[in-house]
């Protein structure tokens, strides 16, 4: 071996050495910032009176059916869970975890969906309401047709009691529906005597925590007579 080959060796050797511990301290970096975030959320949360648990088994299967969640849960936990009264309303906003393998790069990826679950504390029809795009009818089942150009165009609504999911959509949250742009982004779900959204591929943090919870709580006033009026405050 030539003093040349040698060398080259030594950088190779030199070069993946450099590599790895740039991944490791990547990956501790990150580690690092994401136990930050829920001690952070985990403080916010409790600075408010509300309950922060890391992980509740089997919370997932409570909240089955319908996207992000899978159709049928198992002992699936929900983590990092916070549950409390907003404006009147008991909630539960939680984050679904599922690992995603990748045989061509032999990794795993987590994959996490924030839920948050607004009880009612009345009967609901199911009801899932989400913005329309092209592959829905594939993947979410047929919609069905409200009346209203505006919302039948712009949303598509599925229910496996249309004449009652129809009740609550024209009963006052069409109206919610087309007028507020928060539901462009956020989906609705009835179900259970609750009331949910969720983001995708998004961690519950202390910024992400009060939106969706805002959102849940102002539709809650245009469900017709769904609509529970919540408990007295106290002064």
């Amino acid at each position: 071996m030539s003093g040349m080959e040698a060398v080259l060796i030594l950088l190779w050797c030199g070069a993946i050495a450099a590599l790895v511990v740039w991944v490791n301290r990547r990956k501790a970096r990150k580690k690092r910032e994401i136990q930050e975030a829920y001690a952070e959320l985990q403080s916010l949360v409790e600075s408010r009176g509300w309950t922060y648990e890391e992980l509740v088994p089997g919370l997932v299967d409570a909240y089955q059916g319908a996207e992000p969640l899978p159709v049928k849960a198992s002992g699936i936990p929900g983590d990092n869970v916070v549950s409390g009264t907003h404006r009147g309303f008991g909630f539960r906003a939680f984050e679904y975890r599922y690992y995603n393998s990748d045989i061509d790069t032999n990794t795993t990826n987590v994959i996490v969906h924030s839920v948050w679950a607004l009880n009612l504390g009345v009967e609901v029809p199911d009801l899932r309401v989400y913005r329309d795009g092209w592959l829905d009818t594939i993947t979410r089942g047929r919609a069905m047709t409200v009346g209203i150009p505006q919302l039948d165009e712009d949303f598509h609504i599925v229910s496996r009691d249309e004449e009652r999911a129809r009740a609550v959509v024209l009963g006052g949250l069409a109206e919610f529906l087309t007028s507020d742009p928060r539901a462009r982004e956020l989906p609705l779900r009835l179900h259970d005597g609750q009331l949910i959204t969720w983001r995708a591929q998004t961690a519950l943090s202390s910024e992400t925590l009060d939106e969706p919870l805002e959102y849940l709580v102002d539709a809650v006033g245009h469900l017709g007579a769904l609509s529970p009026a919540p408990p007295p405050q106290a002064p």
